[in-house]
């Protein structure tokens, strides 16, 4: 019985040192990404409340109401639950590409009445609209562009796997191309 109250007394100091660790290396990330939840690597309030898709010039939008909303939103709500990377990809929208997409291959834009939260040790912002590139610039690699207030910002994040978003897409009859999600393309 001595011996038990001695050893948990030499060990004490190690577990208290153990969990002060593991709480300013959570509190850091916590302070780093403005996010509580930043370890989940997921995302929280992904359905649109209205789409706008581009293909090739042409601009439809896919509000509630529209046939093709439900299933669309179904879809961005499925691809972009999970994320796989861990900072921002190194990537931004210029002048020159967004005029691409919007005459050009097929874009998808998502609008939100309430920010997206993206769970993740990457500091996102709290972006209330998304660009996905479908075909043409960018596309094939599960980029989504953040942005909000009508701006794009810099940086993208990466859906883990874009194939339920893509699959109806092409279901819907928008053109979408075939995608290995292990395999991240940037054209």
């Amino acid at each position: 019985m001595m011996k038990q109250q001695s050893t948990l007394k030499v060990l004490q100091p190690f577990i208290w040192m153990g969990i002060f660790i593991v709480a300013v290396f959570y509190l850091i990330n916590v302070f780093n990404t403005g996010n509580w939840f930043w370890f989940r690597n997921d995302a929280v309030n992904v359905r649109p409340s209205r789409m706008v898709i581009y293909r090739d010039g042409e601009r439809i939008l896919v509000q509630p109401g529209h046939p093709d909303f439900i299933p669309l939103a179904d879809a961005v709500e499925r691809s972009l639950s999970h994320l796989n990377n861990t900072a921002l990809v190194d990537i931004g929208l210029s002048e020159e590409t967004l005029a691409y997409y919007t005459e050009n291959g097929v874009t998808l834009e998502l609008y939100f009445d309430k920010p997206v939260t993206f769970n993740s040790i990457a500091r996102t912002g709290k972006p209330t609209q998304l660009l996905i590139p479908i075909e043409g610039r960018h596309a094939g690699g599960g980029l989504v562009f953040l942005g909000g207030n009508g701006k794009w910002w810099a940086g993208a994040i990466r859906m883990a796997d874009p194939t339920p978003l893509l699959q109806t897409l092409a279901q819907l009859g928008y053109t979408a191309v075939a995608v290995d999600p292990s395999v991240p393309t940037i054209n």
